[in-house]
């Protein structure tokens, strides 16, 4: 029923459980907040708007992989996240008027006592604070994310369902990339 994939961060280990496509599905939700957040999200996917464009996010159970797509200045924007190299992460490109943006965002550790992901993006540490109205089966109810970092102002957002610790850094890892473009 359960398979495991494990990520071997030091000093972290991250043991998380896989499920075959049509298990541990979620309700029809949303997710808003600061920057314009304005999403709906269904079965490990999400869709609507971030400031002033959409986005398309969804996770791929099978490989514990997610896709985002942007639509940025006439372009379709698309990035995979992925576990690589005893981490998970991927870079988000797109072109500008001044030229090529990009993103690096790789995961680093989950303190899971306080509930913060870490990330390094662009080489600066960014941290992920999640805290939910409940926990139960191993799923925040009602999360609230705040992610902040060095260079940029706080961003947080309430999500109106549930989400797992793995499909909480797949939200995070999505919502960093669409925020930071």
């Amino acid at each position: 029923m359960f398979k495991f994939a494990t990520f071997a961060i030091m000093p972290f280990l991250f043991i998380f459980p896989t499920f075959a496509v049509g298990e541990d599905a979620h309700s029809l939700a949303s997710i808003k907040g600061d920057v314009g957040i304005e999403l709906k999200a269904f079965d490990h996917a999400m869709a609507g708007s971030v400031r002033d464009f959409v986005i398309w996010g969804s996770v791929d159970e099978r490989t514990n992989t997610s896709e985002l797509i942007m639509r940025r200045d006439g372009q379709d924007v698309r990035s995979v996240f992925a576990p690589r190299e005893k981490s998970f992460g991927g870079v988000v490109m797109h072109k500008t008027s001044k030229g090529v943006k990009a993103t690096n965002i790789r995961f680093i550790g989950l303190d899971r006592r306080k509930n913060e992901y870490s990330f390094f993006v662009n080489g600066d540490q960014m941290i992920a604070t999640v805290v939910g109205e409940d926990f139960k089966n191993n799923h925040f109810i009602k999360p609230t994310y705040t992610i902040s970092g060095k260079n940029m102002n706080d961003i947080a957002f309430k999500f109106d369902g549930e989400a797992c610790y793995k499909y909480s850094l797949h939200i995070i890892t999505m919502m960093i990339a669409a925020t930071m473009h």
